[in-house]
């Protein structure tokens, strides 16, 4: 099998198995699963090793069990670019991989160049008539600032909204653990998630880091629907003056009699990092 094959095989497995990896995330300050990664590179290259090739590394997470000549990529998800470094077997590795593969580079090299030429072309062309045109604002977006304890419009952050400990950390849990487990039904006559309350003590431990004044840290399963219903105020204040935004950062309400017993979930379903903004932390 010609390398280059195996590469592009490996790839399009390493992007199937992407959302069961807990890889680092620079905007969440989240250092992912050192141990988690290395194990499912000794999987992989266990099941491919037949194919000349071996992931080094995913991420900057090596396994350093692996040797050999290595080749950097990148894999392109629609969420962010993955880092892949591969090892090849130089006793498998033959003169013509090693000519296709320089080839398949200088292709791909070429090919940014011309794209960003053209972008280049592209952009001077709309600054040249750009003049004549208004400026679309960027959309607003929540500023939460660990510094102050406060929510606030990145398009009005002279206007805060003060909140507690609890709820203010919860909420910062609930952003990040709804972009990392989409899927997640919350419900909330079921237990709050390990997961989940793992990332609230993570802001809480991050206030005291940080000089707030705390008597104790604290329990976020108690009292789940107040500190949803203060965290629904805060928002409600905050985009008092855009209401047509605040559905994609507002835990929603149980309707209905009886609707607390069924299936509701109070999870964020179209949050994304770019939705929000953290300082501090």
């Amino acid at each position: 099998m010609n390398n280059e094959l195996s590469v592009a095989k490996v790839q399009s497995r390493i992007a199937l198995d992407l959302n069961y990896l807990n890889l680092p995330d620079d905007f969440l300050k989240h250092s992912g699963s050192k141990e988690m990664v290395s194990n499912y590179i000794t999987q992989l290259n266990a099941r491919i090793n037949q194919s000349g090739i071996a992931v080094y590394s995913i991420e900057g997470i090596s396994n350093s069990t692996v040797q050999g000549a290595h080749l950097s990529t990148q894999l392109q998800t629609p969420n962010k670019s993955v880092s892949i470094t591969f090892t090849f077997n130089n006793s498998l590795l033959v003169k013509s991989d090693i000519a296709v593969l320089i080839f398949v580079i200088l292709i791909a090299s070429l090919f940014t160049y011309l794209v960003s030429q053209s972008r280049q072309s592209s952009y001077s062309a709309i600054e040249a008539t750009a003049d004549d045109e208004p400026i679309l604002a960027e959309a607003a977006k929540l500023v939460v600032d660990l510094n102050t304890k406060t929510f606030s419009s990145s398009a009005l952050e002279e206007k805060s909204v003060a909140l507690a400990n609890k709820p203010l950390c919860f909420y910062l849990a609930l952003v990040e653990f709804c972009i990392q487990y989409p899927d997640v039904v919350l419900n909330q006559n079921k237990d709050v998630p390990d997961e989940l309350l793992n990332l609230a003590n993570k802001y809480f431990y991050r206030l005291v880091e940080l000089g707030h004044t705390i008597r104790k840290r604290p329990n976020f399963t108690n009292s789940l629907e107040k500190t949803l219903s203060e965290i629904r105020a805060a928002l409600d204040e905050v985009w008092q003056d855009e209401p047509e935004l605040k559905e994609i950062y507002y835990p929603p309400k149980a309707y209905g009699e009886g609707s607390r017993s069924r299936l509701h979930h109070y999870g964020l379903k179209a949050i994304s990092c770019d939705d929000i903004e953290v300082i501090g932390k």
